[in-house]
Order: C-alpha cells, then sequence, then structure tokens
C-alpha cells in the first residue's frame, strides 16, 4: 500500500528580507496592469531549487537527512534580469548569467533526495524567481537595479494552502558550510 501523501514540499534558495526588498521595488518597475495579474506576495518569493510536490511525512523526513549530507559551497547571485514564460503566464527574475556554484546544488541536492522516492525533473533545470502570475502578455521590457544576493544556505518548504493562494512555510534549513 502507499502511503498516504500528507505534505506538498520543495526545496529553495530562500532571500532574506533586503532581496525581498529589493525585489519588491524593481517589480515596481514593471509595466504590469495590476488588475489582470497576481503579484507574488514578498513573503514568498523564493528561487526553486527541487519542486517534490505531496509527499508523506516518512518521505519528507529522508529528504531532511539527505538535505542535511548536501556539501555545497556559498556562492553570489546577481538578479539582473527578466523574462516571461507564456503558457504559465508568469513573469520572472532571473540571472544573465547564474554561477555554476547554483547548478552543483541544484544538482547534488537532486541525488540525494532521489534516495527518497523523488525522481529529479529531466528538463533543464532554469533558475530564477517567480514575481508574478497570471500576465496575460510580456510586459515591455525594464530594466532594473541589480540585485546582489549572497547565498549560503537553502531550504525545505511547506507550501499550504490558504484563502485566496497559499503560504510557504521553512521547515529546515541548511547551510552551505564548502569544504
Amino acid at each position: 500500500m502507499r502511503p498516504v501523501k500528507e505534505v506538498r514540499l520543495f526545496f529553495a534558495l530562500w532571500p532574506d528580507q533586503d532581496v525581498r526588498n529589493q525585489v519588491s521595488e524593481n517589480l515596481k518597475r514593471v509595466n504590469l496592469d495590476l488588475d489582470q495579474c497576481r503579484l507574488v506576495a514578498a513573503s514568498n518569493i523564493h528561487l526553486t531549487l527541487h519542486f517534490v510536490g505531496n509527499t508523506s511525512i516518512a518521505e519528507m523526513k529522508c529528504m531532511d537527512v539527505q538535505a542535511r549530507l548536501v556539501n555545497a559551497d556559498p556562492f553570489k547571485l546577481t538578479l539582473d534580469y527578466s523574462g516571461y514564460f507564456k503558457k504559465p503566464k508568469v513573469l520572472w527574475f532571473g540571472c544573465q548569467s547564474a554561477p555554476q556554484q547554483l547548478f552543483e546544488l541544484q544538482k547534488i541536492l537532486g541525488q540525494r533526495i532521489a534516495q527518497c522516492a523523488y525522481e529529479p525533473e529531466s528538463r533543464p533545470y532554469s533558475p530564477h524567481l517567480t514575481v508574478a502570475r497570471k500576465v496575460n502578455r510580456a510586459p515591455e521590457s525594464t530594466p532594473f537595479d541589480p540585485v546582489h544576493w549572497a547565498v549560503n544556505r537553502f531550504v525545505l518548504v511547506e507550501s499550504i494552502s490558504i484563502s485566496g493562494g497559499v503560504r510557504y512555510e521553512v521547515v529546515n534549513s541548511f547551510p552551505l558550510p564548502g569544504d
């Protein structure tokens, strides 16, 4: 018998308040019809490493144990680019040149949590922060101030359905100690 699915999870980079504030300020510069889209709450902004989805408490505990074994280097991200995914109607911020350490972290974490009934996506990893949903057309390109983000940890997050959307709650935080 399959285990009962009890929680909805993902692993992510979780920005500090300063990074969240800078992202929010840059988002104000984008020409969006706020009546025709839904901005992501500043408290929910993150960069997904692996979306796990619905899983059991036992699988979550396994992933927590495996994530503790990840040994990756801290790194710096510069959010300096915006983009639009047409099919899901999503506006996002990302890096023109993402550091190799980000891709290594995503790969190593995926190998670890694959031991816990998780199958990593086969598509190439496309790091980004979703900042608005239900955007019907790509906004005009708007320059914004680069956001510098010193990444020294990743987190396991539970997605909790609430009236009018979701709330993300950090379940555990994992430092990036490097060698």
